[in-house]
């Protein structure tokens, strides 16, 4: 009879933490992001993309970390947890391991954007180099 009850609670135990995960995360484009830094200065722009890519143009402010480096997560793992941040690369598969990792590590804000840096290009948003 225990045993009949506890797969349910145990059901409804890991779909309670699989919401919870899901919130850490918001998707979003290009022209959303270019709103939302208007209007909250304190937003982090974490740039995935490699130094070369963003040599070439990135989003003001912007910290640039190449995911594609050994200490990559090291660096990440040492920002506030409880900061926003919005992240991407050129698409967004860079971008998409980034934004697990730091679910993974507990990070409460992130907005993954989704068109990456071809849709800001592509939008005509500012670009500082």
């Amino acid at each position: 009879m225990k045993t009949k009850l506890l797969l349910p609670v145990l059901a409804l135990l890991f779909c309670s933490f699989t919401t919870i995960t899901a919130q850490n995360k918001a998707s979003v484009n290009s022209k959303q992001v270019s709103s939302m830094l208007l209007k909250d200065k304190k937003i982090i722009v974490l740039d995935v993309r490699t130094a070369e890519e963003f040599s070439y143009g990135h989003i003001k402010g912007a910290l640039n970390i190449d995911i594609r480096q050994p200490d990559a997560f090291s660096k990440i793992d040492k920002f506030n947890k409880n900061a926003k941040y919005i992240v991407h690369c050129r698409t967004n598969h860079r971008s998409g391991i980034a934004v697990n990792h730091m679910i993974q590590s507990g990070f409460k804000n992130i907005y993954q954007m989704m068109d990456g840096w071809s849709g800001w290009s592509i939008n005509n948003l500012p670009v500082q180099k």
